[in-house]
């Protein structure tokens, strides 16, 4: 009897099982199907279950079809649950669908905003509701809290059904305090000490003073960097056995705080021993040049930096031979008896290379043309690395696209490549509000229309309409930068204008005029260009008490002028240089028409270069002389007039010849002057750089001398260089460039006129 039952058992358990999911009641015979029954779905049609099913009345299916219809169907994502039952020839599918989520709300995210974490989530609403997708998202939003710095952030999601079987997800957060660096400490470190390395990894101990900063949060990420950093240092120091132990951090009790602690070995300092250059397989390139490139190394203390700065400059020069695919690398024999380092360089095979294919990505608004054009070769050329490079500056010197990069790719002709431009369009026209404030021209509010790619043709348009307590202007200005396909930019440009000289020399000037230029390129950094203007001008509301000089030139004026340009351009970057030089050249003749005749002639010339990777040092020189012919003076508003933007530590108009002897002490301007200014830019301690906040240092030394008028004791008038020296900060905020100097006079002369504080603010809507 027991045995019996036992059987009976087990018979019910194996039946059990094999109709827990799929119900078959001979799981290797064979059925043909004649009907298919689905039952209990609510939001998703039968005709779609069937398709997703596969199966048609007709077909034969045994317990593998179906097991393996089973996985399918629940690989879906569709189902929470999906039964087969067989019923004579008829296939019955039992489905319970996952709900459908309605809504998906956020409560207690202060420090992140709702929109930045649903850009990150895959959660949507009207999406399928998986409970995995869930537990995803919660650890998804608190890595985003543990990379902001909110490691005690705590994150629960809450279901509440609907009808219908559709379901809100509300995720509650408790963000819990920042979680600061309380201490960064080193272990090992003989040669360099604890501060000299905390100055070099990017992870810093939270002080008041870096409110500003993000490196004193904790980042898991930013220690892994932080090693990088530790390592390139040391090699770049000679330690080229320099070893990271370990880099730990350990979290406080009270999760408030992280002490991360670095432990390194330092090993012993290496020198370069002998540095050869293995290039047997290119008799194209000149051996004796490319080994120059290695000498420089020979004797000196180890630097990983310098020998990949040595590689590069082979795979340059290579590329510019036509080997885009040059493959340079080092071999190092360390000899730790001596400490030296010697270097083989192996420049290993490849063929000359030639442009096959050219083509441009993600311009759906620019021509290609536009692009093209840009570009130093063309297909069937031979490669040149440094063509491929300045075609790519070229491209980004538009101001077209937030990105441009550029890829050699290889194609199956070993001989050939193709060059491919990716590029990132950004808004280039824009409907502008702005305002701003300056103490040389008090506030000020401007709207405008301008288009940089007008038609996606490269062309520039621009209206604008400025008011400011000095000056109103009006200004219309129209450029093909490729006059009948040509590189020749041809130009128009209208104005009026009304601005008064008030405060520095009792008089408003009234201007009406435009002009026409063209202008093209003589090399590939050098530009020369022509300009034609006429415009008439009114100096009047001339104060009582001002100066005769000023009296005598009340009235109208016509100017007729020619002027040409020569600017060489040798800056690696237009907005943020850090090195390279330019320089502009003008001369103008005024006397083609009208009652104005003067000769004119300005230079200006930049100069920068990196002291580091954070220290800018510049130097930026200015120059001009004016003459009258004809036996005409040079007019009033012709002259140069320093201080306040030009010359910091002086107002404006503040040096130069002035008649003491008018009420004003009116500043008069003079036919010459000068100015050579020399700045380091520095950045600001706990201030990230991302911020475009800086420092920097300056000095000034110019003078603005000599005048047509002959005034005799009245007009006082130095030649002797004036001398200013100051700060200031600046902010490339998003409202505009932010500027602010303090500058003191340390030379000038009694009547002269400073100004310790310069503010400028300019902002844009």
């Amino acid at each position: 009897m027991g045995s019996r039952f036992s059987i009976f058992i087990i018979l019910i358990i194996v039946f059990t099982i094999f109709n827990a999911k799929l119900s078959f009641s001979n799981t290797g015979r064979n059925i043909q199907i004649t009907d298919i029954i689905v039952q209990n779905n609510q939001r998703i049609d039968k005709e779609t279950i069937l398709s997703y099913l596969g199966i048609e009345p007709g077909d034969k299916v045994n317990y593998q079809i179906l097991n393996k219809k089973l996985k399918e169907m629940y690989g879906l994502g569709l189902f929470a649950d999906i039964k087969f039952r067989v019923s004579g020839d008829t296939l019955i599918v039992l489905i319970k669908e996952n709900p459908m989520i309605n809504n998906i709300d956020f409560i207690g995210n202060k420090r992140i905003k709702e929109d930045a974490m649903r850009s990150e989530i895959k959660l949507k609403s009207r999406n399928v509701y998986q409970k995995s997708e869930v537990q995803d998202t919660i650890a998804l939003i608190r890595d985003l809290y543990k990379r902001s710095g909110y490691f005690s952030a705590k994150i629960k999601a809450q279901i509440n059904r609907l009808s219908q079987n559709r379901i809100d997800i509300t995720f509650r957060i408790n963000e819990g305090e920042k979680t600061k660096i309380k201490g960064v400490k080193f272990i090992g470190n003989k040669i360099f000490s604890d501060k000299r390395l905390r100055g070099i990894v990017s992870t810093k101990e939270s002080k008041l003073w870096r409110i500003m900063s993000a490196g004193d949060i904790y980042d898991p990420d930013r220690i892994n960097y932080d090693k990088d950093l530790l390592r390139r240092y040391y090699l770049q120091e000679g330690y080229a056995d320099f070893k990271i132990i370990s880099a730990i951090a350990e979290l406080t009790k009270d999760k408030s705080g992280f002490f991360v602690t670095f432990s390194v070995d330092e090993g012993e300092r290496y020198k370069f021993g002998k540095v050869k250059i293995d290039n047997k397989n290119y008799k194209d390139m000149d051996n004796k040049e490319i080994e120059k490139l290695s000498k420089i190394l020979e004797g000196k203390k180890y630097n990983i930096n310098k020998l990949d700065m040595v590689m590069k400059d082979i795979r340059e020069y290579g590329g510019n031979l036509g080997f885009a695919f040059l493959d340079v690398r080092p071999n190092l024999n360390k000899k730790k008896e001596t400490k030296e380092i010697d270097v083989t360089i192996m420049v290993n095979k490849s063929k000359k290379i030639y442009v096959n294919r050219i083509e441009v990505q993600g311009n759906t608004r620019t021509k290609e043309k536009v692009i093209r054009r840009e570009m130093k070769f063309n297909e069937g050329d031979s490669f040149s690395n440094s063509k491929l490079k300045r075609s790519e500056q070229r491209i980004r010197n538009l101001g077209f696209f937030e990105t441009v990069n550029s890829e050699n790719v290889q194609t199956k002709k070993n001989d050939r490549t193709d060059i491919v431009f990716k590029v990132k369009e950004k808004q280039t026209g824009q409907f502008s509000v702005g305002g701003g404030f300056s103490s040389t021209d008090g506030a000020l509010a401007n709207v405008g229309i301008s288009e940089k790619n007008f038609l996606g043709k490269g062309q520039d348009l621009t209206l604008k309409f400025t008011v400011a307590e000095r000056a109103t202007q009006l200004d219309f200005g129209f450029t093909e930068p490729y006059f009948r396909g040509k590189d020749i930019a041809l130009g128009l440009d209208l104005f009026k204008s009304k601005v008064t000289y008030a405060d520095e020399s009792s008089f408003d000037n009234d201007s009406l005029g435009g002009g026409l230029r063209f202008g093209y390129m003589l090399t590939e950094r050098t530009r020369h260009s022509w300009n034609f203007s006429y415009k008439g001008e009114t100096i009047q509301g001339v104060k009582s008490g001002a100066s005769e000089f000023i009296t005598n030139q009340k009235g109208d004026y016509t100017t007729s002028q020619l002027s040409h340009h020569l600017t060489y351009y040798g800056l690696n970057d237009r907005l943020n240089p850090t090195k390279g030089s330019r320089l502009r050249i003008s001369n103008s003749l005024a006397g083609l028409g009208g009652n104005v005749n003067y000769f004119k002639s300005d230079i200006g010339t930049s100069w920068f270069r990196s002291v580091t990777d954070e220290y800018v040092f510049s130097m930026h020189f200015k120059g001009g002389y004016i003459f009258g012919y004809n036996d005409k003076k040079v007019k009033l508003k012709d002259r140069y007039f320093l201080g306040g933007d030009s010359f910091a530590g002086f107002q404006t108009a503040g040096l130069g010849p002035r008649d003491t002897t008018s009420a004003n002490k009116d500043a008069l301007g003079a036919n010459m002057m000068y100015t050579l200014k020399t700045e380091l830019r520095v950045p600001i301690p706990g201030i990230a750089p991302q911020l475009g906040i800086n420092g920097v240092f300056f000095g000034v030394v110019g003078t603005a001398t000599e005048i047509d008028e002959d005034g005799g004791d009245k007009i006082k008038d130095d030649s002797s260089p004036r001398i200013s020296a100051g700060f200031g900060v600046q902010w490339k905020s998003p409202f505009g460039p932010v500027r602010v100097d303090f500058a003191h006079a340390v030379m000038k002369e009694d009547y002269d006129q400073t100004q310790f504080l310069k503010f400028n603010f300019g902002a844009g809507f």
